[in-house]
């Protein structure tokens, strides 16, 4: 059996810069949602485009056949579902959580065993893609589940993403795929960083360096989202927080630590993410790492900030 518009709602938790468009696009294809985020501008934000809100999590999740989380981290999700949210306690029977958010493979493994034990299932399923994915509905969606739990589910995950790949029939599965990605993510976005302040030590014009990389062998798509942001100095309100790179860095090197296995980029790549996170910049987005980089190689970020102000001055 496959879900359609016509069967019971869907709670949607976490209604942030990805939460926030996921929801509307599922909205748009016809399906009830109802959603919570403790944000209140969110709230307002979705509630125009369609999307009921919700008092709590609980409340999101009374009667609904899905529970859609696309909160922060581990901690979040179980608080939402078990703790003080107590949305899983509110599902109805036999429903499905749809776990989206970048999380620990253990931490997986053990809510869906939880969930298990309540008669639910769990999709295992982190996205990328970024802002514009999750706006455009063109997200990847890296899949850990039954075959025949994926089919009943896909009406869903289309509303919500272009790529719907299955990795595996086990929770965790899907972020293990995720992990592979956030490890090229965190090492292009540093990259990038690096690249872009040596081009200036070399005297070349930034908007000509975007360009040029962008047509040539050395581009990929961070350097085409995030370099963007770092030439334009375009560091809050973020779109991506540096404290999400820290923790997805983090969740990489800590199952590579575990499998005793190296990853010499991804160590190093962590500390800069640390050094970065250090200077206060956690809540920024993460195309600060080239503030970082342009102060290892002794220039003045603030020098780069006022030429960039200036320039959008005139």
């Amino acid at each position: 059996m496959q879900l359609d518009p016509s069967q019971p709602h869907i709670a949607f938790i976490g209604l942030g810069v990805m939460g926030r468009p996921m929801a509307i696009n599922l909205a748009r294809a016809g399906f009830p949602v109802r959603g919570f985020d403790v944000n209140p501008a969110a709230m307002e934000a979705v509630a125009a485009a369609g999307v009921t809100p919700a008092a709590s999590p609980a409340d999101a999740a009374r009667g609904a056949g899905v529970l859609i989380s696309m909160v922060v981290n581990d901690a979040q999700t179980r608080e939402v579902l078990f703790e003080t949210g107590k949305a899983a306690a509110a599902l109805a029977p036999g429903a499905t959580v749809i776990g989206m958010s970048t999380m620990s493979r253990a931490a997986v493994i053990e809510i869906a065993a939880r969930l298990a034990e309540r008669g639910l299932r769990y999709i295992d399923a982190p996205v990328s893609g970024g802002e514009i994915g999750a706006q455009q509905a063109t997200l990847s969606i890296m899949v850990g589940a039954p075959a025949d739990v994926l089919e009943a589910h896909l009406p869903v995950l289309r509303a919500m993403g272009k790529h719907i790949y299955h990795i595996g029939e086990r929770p965790g599965d899907g972020q293990a795929m995720k992990m592979i990605n956030q490890l090229l993510v965190c090492i292009h976005n540093a990259a990038a960083a690096e690249a872009l302040v040596f081009a200036h030590k070399l005297g070349l014009d930034a908007a000509l360096v975007f360009e040029v990389i962008g047509n040539s062998a050395g581009n990929s798509w961070m350097f085409q989202n995030r370099g963007a942001r770092m030439i334009a100095r375009a560091f809050e309100p973020p779109k991506s927080a540096l404290s999400i790179l820290v923790k997805d860095i983090g969740i990489v090197m800590s199952e590579a630590n575990a499998a005793r296995h190296p990853l010499v980029l991804g160590g190093l790549t962590q500390q800069l993410y640390h050094l970065a996170a250090a200077q206060g910049w956690s809540h920024l987005d993460d195309a600060i790492l080239i503030r970082l980089m342009e102060r290892l190689a002794g220039m003045d970020a603030a020098t780069q900030d006022a030429r960039r102000e200036t320039q959008d001055a005139s």
